[in-house]
């Protein structure tokens, strides 16, 4: 009996109770979720080329790379944790009802549409964000520096 007191117990004073979580869940699964997470690591791999550039690696090192990125975000980043962190969150700012017009979209042809280009689109947008941040990264320096020498300390 004491074996099923505590699941009940946690179970009961789980933030998010069943009647929540079924249209999370089901928005989640027409989304692919779990994919989309996969589509926000693939839109952070220009950060690789970057590397690569900084550190004029050749092109089998960047393959490496890449590799140890992929490695770290399949093996090492919790994506259940995620998941369920992405569950709670957009629970907080949408209503169920709320929450079942948004998977009617996903469910529309352009809502699939767009999921099935949204991680190209997040990858090319990071590149834009990405290349005039480069192309303006003196201004900044200009603006940094000046606080930096102010901080500066005398050692």
């Amino acid at each position: 009996m004491k074996q099923l007191i505590l699941p009940l117990m946690l179970l009961a004073s789980s933030p998010v109770t069943m009647a929540q979580e079924a249209p999370i869940d089901e928005m989640f699964r027409v989304m692919s979720m779990d994919k989309q997470l996969t589509g926000g690591f693939e839109a952070m791999l220009p950060i690789v080329d970057q590397i690569t550039m900084q550190n004029k690696l050749d092109e089998n090192a960047k393959e490496e790379l890449k590799s140890i990125f992929r490695s770290w975000f399949e093996q090492d980043l919790e994506h259940e944790k995620m998941l369920n962190d992405l569950k709670a969150l957009y629970m907080q700012i949408f209503s169920n009802s709320e929450i079942r017009e948004i998977t009617q979209f996903y469910q529309s042809p352009v809502g699939k549409k767009f999921l099935d280009n949204s991680a190209f689109l997040m990858q090319k947008g990071a590149q834009i964000g990405m290349q005039e941040a480069q192309s303006k990264q003196f201004l900044l320096m200009e603006r940094v520096k000046p606080f930096l020498d102010r901080h500066k300390t005398d050692n």
